[in-house]
């Protein structure tokens, strides 16, 4: 009897699948489009233009995404298509045709046919007998061709590594301008097209030549002798030439029949009888309609009757032309029966899986389409093979059968190693094993990659994530999520706990918890003591737990005393060590990537970078660059469609699209992507197949090679702006998929109500903003727009909330807080932090959640204030919702703030002189007693940059715009870059300790005051000295700008406050005080003046006059 669908979901949660079990597959249809490029041009333009959109809006609202594969797209048009320039690349696009039959939820092919076949292709390869046979008929010339462009093994040694018995043409063609190739190329064309016909006529008539006796010795030979009956090796070198004049869209299609004819659509046009010219002038090439008629009848028969359609066209000599009526009907015509018919098969298709598992419970949905995509990756690991031995698995082996019979508790199992030392190989081959080590006894499995997915990249919700998914293992009566649950972390740790001792009163049942890459979890404010503190010390009996790491235990965030814990011999594996020697398979050697000397000798991250070189030879620097910067830049990955987005210009079809200069068309970056398939890798989340690294380093490696700071953030924006396109005039000129991803986003509110959350009047939110485009507003540093679109913004916490859940929204603002210190962001996340409790509960009650906490701060700041506006769209939201929801009229909670936001430990300087705000508020700048000024990161309390300059401690620090002053003992001033933290001015005229500093005139001056009693004025731009005061009678202590006024003032130890003109620098005013003055400080308006004197007290005068205002007195020390 076969397994229903829910039994094999609960048995993969528990661990319990094999290869025949059903995974969800990606929400996806992606068509191949098989044509000849210059025949059907007008009809892929209406295909990708008009059809595509049409079918995206259509099945928005099913959050299925629809593709269109145009392969000819941006490859020219001189005549000369790109398999026509580079045969080896139609394998790429069998291999893209296959990928489609693969993903796609339905149609995957669509041919169009007329009257021609393409041009003659060039073979990737010729065996001997028949490169005998071809190079027999050749003259002196025809020969030195054929000999320059098919390399024998003999000859190439790279060749004879792939195929020691085949003539491999050569890609010397690569290196050539295409100008240059396309004459080179056209000629062997001819050259083997016309021989092979030869050939093929005289073996046919069964001429007894020399050749056929060459040719059947030769065969002969090529398959290792045999003597087989002589007619038989005449046909069959018969059939090997007839598929070498097989064209690219017959080897298309017969690729699209191999598997599934009832998905593929075929349109087949016919030009009118009386509009051909006479003796088929339009086709050129007699011989080839016949093949034509064969490959149509092949399609009408192999095809449902519904699958395929014929329009009839009157013949132009330039083809189809759009300006043309009765062209016109026939595009009209033609959009009409293509959509009709793809609509049609989709239906049909999307009727067997009407609502895509969404029929189970949702918290069983969520669970189980995480942990598919965990044992995706679980999968890949074991159809690469690279597991070959290792010491590791036995001795795990071992302890687990002693702790399993003797009942003793045990702590987790730790496996270190660096990158490519083969850990995720370990552990996956652990995990296939498990079943064998014992007998008569249930095994239940769990695997996580760590930040594999936005689920499993913080602590809170990889936890929450695995204890409902244990609960589902479990059986536990009170349901996969307790009536008192809440989404805190202090509850998940306690009931990530509990569930182990449940554990431990199963009798005969195993559990294994298996989590790769630990280091990888993202550190958060919200964990408890440490961000790994939650891992158990001490398992129960038949609970085992490993795990790898690249970072050693030491600098993994654990408790003391987990450290000292997990360090045990018998429980830590470092795979560096001779008793744990673990062997995996190298990666083979590709034809694009072959190194020289030994490559058995290379370590990881010398095979990386063979990789990224020969890419960079193939595809060029700035392709490839492009290419891996983006995929480094995003977190979990980006889909072909917007990855294509990116790097594919769509302004013009017909303009060559060059890897070299930077842009892919649909071709080269399938070709690329093949190329890459060592170091990338395909994962499906959230029904969306995206693009990642296959291993971290490959991260590194790009950032060592191709990235900067600014480069970094440029890309980042980029990102934004793919994800939330700018508004403008342009609008209706974005692509398709930028049109398809405004309109299509949804999110779910339980199993029968659909929500669509709008961002504007044309962006709407989805999954991937959620869990990818915010991470790029942080990096791309525009705080603003991720406060008014994402952090700040109801619509997203909303949708944050509905599709994956409470604990990931705490978790998106705890990760946003690690960046960026702001008010409004603070009120956001502890209002979250406050309602974790009742959102739990109830996602629905977000809105009501901040209406009551935040009413009263929007109330205060005013209806324009962003806080107001997240306030009145949620008010908007309820009013709006069918169900009815409790909704506060009034504010009466007070403002969610504590009285602490941050406390920064600042190890290393000392006592802190004086302290300064970068001028992105995110940075804090300290001057410790002794040693050079430091920047700090505000929210990650790490240290980010020591200005290094001066000789001695540093006085005196001001920032002004972007430039940060300091005054030191060392008697200079120097000015520096905040944006580049460079060294932008060095002044060194005075003579004593310099003491304060300050530009003025926008940065036309900058001024200083010394420890002699006087100020130096000097040009900003070179340093060069203006005049010099010696007014002053003490050390001047500090001086300051008076806007708008622009009047320098400066402070004393002589008592006196001195206000100067910046126009000619002489005396205005001096108001003389009683005591020696130690700092001023002027109003924001310049009205006031504040002195700090030596008799420890502050002096408020009138800054005009010096009119005494106030005296505070009181301050018991200094």
């Amino acid at each position: 009897m076969a397994v229903t669908i829910e039994d094999a979901v609960f048995n993969a949660l528990r661990g319990h699948h094999n290869e025949q079990t059903k995974l969800p597959s990606p929400r996806i249809i992606k068509i191949y489009v098989a044509s000849l490029r210059d025949d059907f041009k007008e009809e892929r333009r209406v295909l990708l233009e008009v059809i595509g959109p049409d079918l995206q809006s259509l099945y928005d609202d099913r959050q299925i995404e629809v593709e269109l594969v145009d392969i000819h797209f941006g490859t020219g048009c001189d005549g000369l298509t790109a398999v026509d320039l580079d045969p080896y690349v139609l394998e790429d696009h069998l291999e893209e045709i296959e990928t489609c039959r693969t993903v796609s939820k339905s149609v995957f092919l669509i041919v169009l046919l007329g009257s021609r076949l393409g041009n003659f292709l060039l073979p990737t390869k010729l065996e001997p007998a028949i490169y005998a046979a071809i190079a027999e008929r050749c003259n002196e010339e025809e020969s030195e061709r054929l000999h320059k462009w098919y390399k024998s093994p003999e000859t190439d040694r790279t060749d004879a590594l792939l195929d020691g018995s085949c003539y491999w043409l050569s890609t010397d063609y690569r290196k050539l301008d295409r100008a240059e190739w396309s004459v080179e190329c056209e000629q062997l064309r001819c050259l083997l097209e016309r021989k092979i016909d030869d050939i093929l006529r005289t073996t046919t008539n069964g001429e007894p030549t020399t050749t056929t006796t060459t040719t059947t010795n030769g065969d002969d030979h090529g398959n290792g002798g045999g003597g087989g009956d002589d007619d038989g090796e005449k046909q069959q070198f018969c059939d090997n030439l007839k598929r070498l004049t097989t064209r690219a869209i017959a080897r298309e299609i017969e690729k699209g029949l191999e598997s599934s004819p009832g998905r593929i659509l075929a349109l087949f046009r016919h030009w009118t009888a009386d509009g051909q010219p006479e003796n088929g002038a339009n086709d050129g090439r007699e011989g080839i309609t016949p093949g034509i008629e064969q490959l149509e009848r092949r399609l009408t028969d192999a095809l449902p009757a519904a699958n395929h359609q014929t329009l009839t066209v009157d013949w132009a000599e330039n083809g189809i032309d759009p300006e043309l009526e009765c062209h016109d009907l026939y595009l009209t015509s033609f959009k009409n029966k293509m959509f009709e018919m793809m609509k049609a098969s989709i239906d049909q298709d999307m009727a067997k899986d009407p609502n895509g598992g969404k029929a189970r419970k949702k918290t069983v949905q969520e669970i189980f389409h995480e942990h598919s995509t965990h044992l995706m990756y679980l999968n890949e690991h074991l159809s690469a093979n690279g597991y070959i031995s290792s010491r590791v698995p036995e001795r795990i082996r071992q302890n687990v059968q002693m702790n399993f019979r003797s009942g003793s508790r045990h702590p987790p199992y730790f496996v270190y190693g660096g990158h490519g030392s083969g850990k995720s190989t370990l552990l996956s081959h652990i995990y296939t094993q498990l079943p064998g080590w014992f007998e008569h006894t249930k095994t239940h499995r769990l695997i996580r990659y760590a930040s594999a997915t936005p689920r499993s990249a913080y602590n809170l919700e990889l936890l929450r994530v695995v204890c409902q998914q244990l609960a589902i293992i479990l059986n536990i009566p009170e349901g996969y999520l307790p009536k008192d649950a809440s989404f805190d972390p202090l509850y998940i740790n306690n009931w990530f706990q509990n569930l182990l001792k449940h554990c431990e009163d199963l009798h005969n049942e195993l559990l294994f918890l298996f989590i790769d890459d630990l280091h990888r979890l993202h550190p958060l404010d919200c964990d408890i003591v440490a961000a790994l503190s939650w891992l158990p010390i001490s398992l129960p009996w038949n609970v085992f737990l490993i795990v790898s790491t690249t970072v050693p235990i030491e600098s993994l965030k654990l408790t003391p005393m987990q450290k000292e814990r997990f360090k045990c011999s018998d429980y830590f594996f470092d795979l560096s060590l001779e008793q744990n020697e673990t062997v995996v398979r190298p990666w083979a050697p590709s034809r694009d990537s072959v190194t020289t000397g030994d490559s058995s000798t290379l370590t990881f991250v010398q095979r990386v970078n063979a990789v990224f070189d020969a890419m960079e030879q193939r595809f060029g620097v700035k392709g490839f660059s492009r290419l891996a910067v983006y995929i480094t830049c995003s977190e979990y990955g980006l889909t072909e469609t917007e990855l294509l987005e990116l790097l594919m210009p769509t302004q013009d079809a017909d303009v060559v699209i060059d890897s070299r200069e930077g842009d892919f068309n649909f071709s080269t970056f399938r070709s690329i992507r093949n190329q890459m398939r060592l170091v990338l890798r395909e994962k499906l989340m959230s029904g969306k197949l995206l693009i990642v690294w296959r291993h971290s380093i490959c991260a590194e490696i790009t950032k060592a090679r191709y990235m900067t700071p600014d480069i970094t953030r440029a890309i980042h924006s980029e990102l934004v702006n793919l994800f939330f396109p700018p508004d403008g005039d342009d609008s209706d000129d974005m692509s398709t998929e930028q049109h398809s991803r405004k309109s299509s986003v949804q999110t779910q509110q339980d199993d029968n109500v659909t929500q669509v959350l709008n961002l504007g009047p044309d962006i709407s939110y989805s999954i991937r903003h959620v869990e990818e485009a915010w991470h790029h507003l942080i990096k791309s540093e525009d705080t603003k727009k991720l406060k008014e679109i994402a952090v700040c913004n109801f619509d997203f916490l909303l949708a944050a909330v509905q599709t994956v859940s409470i604990s990931y929204l705490r978790c998106l603002i705890e990760h946003v807080r690690c960046y960026i210190l702001d008010r409004d962001i603070e009120l956001v996340y502890y209002t979250i932090r406050k309602s974790s409790d009742v959102l739990t509960r109830d996602p629905m009650q977000l809105g009501a959640q901040l209406i009551s906490w935040l009413k009263s701060v929007s109330a205060h700041e005013g209806p324009q204030a962003l806080l107001s506006v997240t306030v009145q769209s949620a008010t908007a939201w309820c009013d709006g919702y069918t169900v009815p929801l409790l909704v506060p009229l009034t504010g009466w909670l007070p403002v969610p703030l504590p009285s602490q936001i941050r406390c920064m430990t600042v190890p290393g300087p000392g006592p802190v002189r004086c302290i300064a705000v970068s001028p992105s508020k995110q940075h804090l700048i300290l001057s410790p007693k002794v040693g050079d000024p430091q920047m700090w990161h505000i929210m990650s309390n790490n240290l980010v940059h020591t200005f290094k300059g001066h000789s001695g401690p540093v006085t005196y620090m001001k920032v002004q715009s972007q430039y940060l002053v300091t005054a030191s003992e060392d008697t200079s001033v120097i000015v520096w870059d905040m944006r580049t933290l460079e060294t932008k001015l060095r002044l060194r005229e005075h003579i004593a300790p310099a003491l304060c500093a300050t530009l003025a005139l926008d940065n036309k001056y900058l001024i200083s005051g010394s420890d002699d009693s006087s100020i130096i004025v000097a040009l900003f731009d070179g340093g060069k000295l203006v005049t010099k005061i010696d007014h002053h009678r003490g050390p001047v202590t500090a001086l300051h700008v008076s806007y708008p006024s622009e009047v320098l003032v400066s402070s004393s130890h002589d008592a006196t406050v001195c206000l100067w003109s910046l126009e000619s620098f002489t005396l205005l005013n001096c108001i003389q005080m009683s005591q020696p003055i130690l700092n001023i400080q002027i109003s924001c308006d310049s009205t006031f003046l504040l002195l700090h004197c030596a008799d420890n007290g502050l002096y408020l005068r009138s800054l005009t006059t010096g009119t005494e205002l106030h005296a505070l007195k009181g301050h018991k020390s200094k």
